[in-house]
């Protein structure tokens, strides 16, 4: 049998194991790590996509000493070994994670620990983009790599129980059943990790590492963890996009459709995520074949938050409905797992495996979506049996396994039923019991209204850095777009206009013509009436309903109330505004909209309503329709009304924190005009004239390099 990795083309590297482990769950996982970083002597690597110093490793195990805690464990490691380095890289995440990550983890894992717990947040790819590896090395010697990240509601057995009160809890809620897998290797194999993790150093920080001395995996490798294989070839695939320095690459991308492209009986899937066309295109080539392989894939029943089940699940159920079209032999089935107690908090299956034919098996953390496939920092272990029956036995013990931990039973009784059925999927459904752990195929109900509302993989998940100008396009027609060059010049006749009316007052007779001590006194007696605040956010609404520029009512309410309570009532007014006129379009209906407003008017309905939260938060911050339109049209589309609100709050903010920086400094230069307070206005208008437009610049410049269109 030939083998199908090549370096260069659909791998990295090809490298040697002395032993190796498939690790299934987070219980063992943790547990595992552990033990092998108590062997540690040098330099521990960690690669994450998120990490938690709260977490506990060990649940209702002995005490060995050694804290449960992550941060805890760790800084005990280092004050007992003098000579150890621990490198900690956690992905720079985005916003929308902030609420479900570890407030301020560069002080937990960074200033709070000792000098030698190094931590960085890596920022090192494109805008869109995330560092979304789960390795970790020690050594040079022992590498853990796989789906799981040390973070909180990883954390279970292959069991699932639900409710599991040792399950982490999160807002006071235990978190869900969730099932991973990772991959313990020693060797050469650990040794090009670590190189891995170096070279990403290198890239984070401008400083690079020295390869530790590697030691005898004997020694390294903990004692009582038994491997499940020995003296194995692996290889490792990556995806990267190209940053600076960094070249793209799409080895995992490639690897997989020569994998599946190769499978004569049997493609068994478990991932997260299963939305990239191109292993679609790959695994519908395989069901036309009269004489193809079955193709199972296991995947969560929903997936992890509302965003992606209201995106990334629309997508699965349009590629499954695809492959279903091709499936004329039966031969394709799509399960979640599930069970009794499961029905209101299902298994996260956040595995990202893959096994072709018994003979090759690929762990690590790439999704099968497009985002893994070219987009986001990935890696891949690679394993195949080639002639070597060992390895092949290994990898089937691993498959059994893990149907057997779906399945509630042994892996024994797998490989019987199988061997009668002699087929996977007449196994499974043989096996099947709804009184226990069971598969049970994934519902595929979708409504035409979510149908409509959500766009093509191009946005939601997208294999390259996202064009800004492409967003644009996707939510307002051409003929409202406003030019890069018009924009620029709206922000610089704005802020020559605050500057030239404050050096009027500065520099003119125009402070003496009006009084100030009368203005200051209108101010102070608007700040007395106690109602005052309800009649600030009542103009906003009204403003909102006749179109009345914004801009500068929220000047008048940041002198009138000061910076803060003048920011928060400034931004509550709009996205009430907002949400009433939101209302109006909902109760006139998108038929009496369209005839007011026309045709253009409809092709906005249209694009708005497909992309729902994404879009709204875009219009609010680049302004490419006029606020009342866009309220109208999203109340008529009948987006739902939460992504509406949020959507609308987080793209106001922006703004309106810009509106409020220039607002205070015109009122500090009516209160004392003198030389300090007019340099102060001068450059906070700098700065928010200097952002805007490197704001812009680099939505142009990200637009013509952009390779999406390539």
């Amino acid at each position: 049998m030939s083998s199908i990795l090549e370096k260069g083309r659909n791998c990295w590297r090809i490298e040697p194991a002395d032993k190796l482990r498939f690790v299934i769950d987070a219980a063992d996982y943790f547990r595992f790590l552990r033990e092998a970083l108590k062997q540690a002597q040098k330099a521990v690597y960690l690669l994450c996509w998120d990490i938690d110093s709260r977490i506990e490793l060990v649940r209702d195990e002995a005490d060995d000493g050694y804290p449960a805690r992550l941060g805890d464990f760790l800084n005990r490691l280092v004050k007992e070994k003098p000579h150890l380095n621990i490198y900690i890289m956690d992905w720079d995440f985005a916003v929308l994670y902030t609420f479900d990550r570890e407030l301020l983890p560069i002080y937990k894992l960074g200033w709070k620990t000792p000098p030698r717990v190094h931590f960085k947040l890596d920022g090192y790819h494109p805008v869109g983009a995330s560092q979304h590896q789960k390795i970790v090395v020690i050594d040079d010697t022992v590498a853990f790599i796989g789906g799981l990240d040390l973070t909180m509601g990883r954390w279970d057995t292959s069991d699932h129980i639900p409710d599991d009160p040792r399950r982490d809890r999160l807002e006071k809620e235990i978190t869900r059943p969730y099932h991973d897998v990772q991959v313990m290797l020693a060797g050469d194999a650990a040794r090009a990790l670590g190189d891995l993790a170096r070279d990403r150093w290198q890239k984070i920080t401008g400083n690079g590492l020295p390869r530790p001395k590697p030691r005898r995996p004997k020694k390294a490798w903990p004692e009582n963890i038994p491997p499940d294989m020995k003296d194995v070839m692996v290889g490792f695939s990556r995806t990267q996009a190209a940053y600076k320095k960094q070249e793209a690459r799409r080895d995992i991308e490639t690897f997989y459709r020569d994998a599946i492209s190769s499978a004569g009986n049997c493609i068994y899937i478990e991932n997260q995520f299963f939305t990239a066309p191109s292993i679609g295109e790959a695994l519908k080539a395989q069901l036309r074949k009269d004489n193809g392989p079955e193709i199972v894939v296991v995947t969560p029943r929903e997936t992890d938050g509302w965003l992606p089940q209201h995106t990334m699940d629309v997508l699965r159920i349009r590629l499954i409905r695809q492959l279903q079209a091709q499936d004329t032999h039966r031969r394709l089935r799509v399960f979640f797992p599930d069970g009794p107690g499961l029905e209101d908090n299902p298994i996260n299956v956040h595995a990202k495996v893959m096994i072709v034919d018994d003979r090759v098996v690929t762990v690590g953390s790439a999704n099968l979506n497009n985002r893994s496939m070219g987009l986001d920092n990935e890696c891949n272990v690679i394993i195949e049996a080639l002639d070597d029956e060992s390895v092949a036995a290994g990898i089937i013990a691993f498959r059994n396994r893990l149907l057997a931990d779906h399945l509630g039973c042994r892996p024994g009784r797998i490989r019987r039923i199988e061997e009668e059925e002699k087929s996977l999927i007449g196994c499974i459904e043989k096996i099947n019991d709804p009184a226990k752990k069971f598969l049970n195929p994934l519902p595929l109900e979708l409504s035409p209204e979510v149908d409509r509302m959500v766009p093509d993989t191009e946005l939601l998940d997208p294999e390259h850095p996202i064009k800004p100008e492409l967003m644009i396009r996707h939510i307002v027609p051409a003929e409202y777009q406003k030019s890069t060059r018009s924009r620029i010049a709206i922000w610089v006749l704005l802020i020559a206009a605050v500057l030239g009316l404050s050096a009027l007052w500065r520099w003119t007779p125009l402070s003496q013509w009006v009084d100030i001590d009368t203005l200051s006194g209108l101010v102070e007696s608007a700040r007395d009436i106690p109602v005052a605040p309800a009649w600030v956010i009542l103009g906003f609404i009204l403003a909102g309903l006749v179109a009345f520029p914004f801009s500068l009512l929220i000047v008048v309410t940041v002198i009138t109330y000061g910076p803060v309570p003048g920011f928060i009532y400034s931004l509550t007014g709009g996205t009430l505004s907002a949400v009433v006129v939101y209302w109006i379009g909902d109760r006139l209906g998108h038929n009496l909209v369209r005839k007011l407003g026309g045709g253009k008017i409809n092709r906005i309905s249209r694009k708005i309503a497909r992309h729902g939260i994404i879009n709204i938060i875009f219009v609010r911050i680049v302004p490419v329709a006029p606020f009342t339109l866009i309220n109208l049209v999203a109340g008529a589309s009948h987006i739902n009304f939460r992504d509406y609100t949020l959507g609308t709050l987080l793209g106001f903010i922006p703004g309106m924190l810009a509106m409020t920086l220039l607002a205070d400094r015109i009122e500090a230069i009516v209160q004392e005009p003198d030389p300090g307070n007019m340099i102060w206005l001068t450059v906070t208008a700098m700065v928010v004239a200097a952002t805007a437009y490197s704001l812009i610049k680099w939505l142009k410049g990200e637009s013509e390099k952009s390779p999406l269109d390539d």
